[in-house]
């Protein structure tokens, strides 16, 4: 019969290599921050967003869009809609990505349209797109949970797509109220 054991002289390797893996996990795996990374930008109302505040809230619908993009025009009304039926449960940040010189028209614009529920974080220098690895494609759309998990990811507007983003969106408000309902019970007993 065959037995293997530790050797003694392996448990100081064992324990550094159990630390070496413990300071390098990813720190948002030890804390609980969300997942994404952390942004910040003004707002077109004049204040300021912070992404993981927003994310700690409930769930964030984010869409990166301009003025010049014909298709983010035609989503934007969509995502005023969705932030007013879920207000309160959702957050959506409808991130502008145009210049310097033009973003002056972004404010003018959503009073025109009386969009006043979605939050509009502005990006002139693009680089939270960057950050975020939106690319050159806008509309670019991404649902998140709390933990800053992505459900839900969607490149360009054509008609219908609304109704696939209302589903998702739908869908995890859901399981967030399930899982809610869940940790209540659990509190009370």
């Amino acid at each position: 019969m065959t037995t293997s054991c530790v050797s003694p002289r392996w448990i100081p390797w064992t324990m550094a290599l159990a630390l070496c893996v413990v300071l390098a996990w990813p720190a948002g795996a030890q804390t609980g921050k969300p997942k994404v990374p952390n942004w910040e930008l003004p707002g077109a109302d004049g204040s300021w967003i912070d992404f993981h505040s927003t994310l700690a809230e409930g769930p964030v619908v984010v869409s990166f869009w301009a003025l010049w993009c014909k298709p983010c025009l035609k989503e934007m009304p969509h995502l005023e809609k969705l932030a007013d039926d879920f207000e309160g449960k959702l957050t959506v940040l409808a991130v502008n990505i145009d210049s310097q010189r033009s973003v002056s028209k972004v404010r003018p614009y959503l009073k025109s349209r009386g969009f006043d529920k979605v939050k509009v974080p502005l990006d002139t220098a693009g680089d939270v797109a960057r950050k975020m690895q939106v690319g050159d494609q806008v509309p670019f759309v991404a649902v998140y949970k709390p933990s800053g998990e992505v459900v839900y990811q969607h490149v360009g507007y054509k008609e219908g797509d609304e109704k696939i983003l209302r589903q998702k969106v739908e869908a995890l408000l859901a399981e967030t109220e399930a899982t809610e309902q869940t940790d209540i019970a659990e509190d009370g007993e």
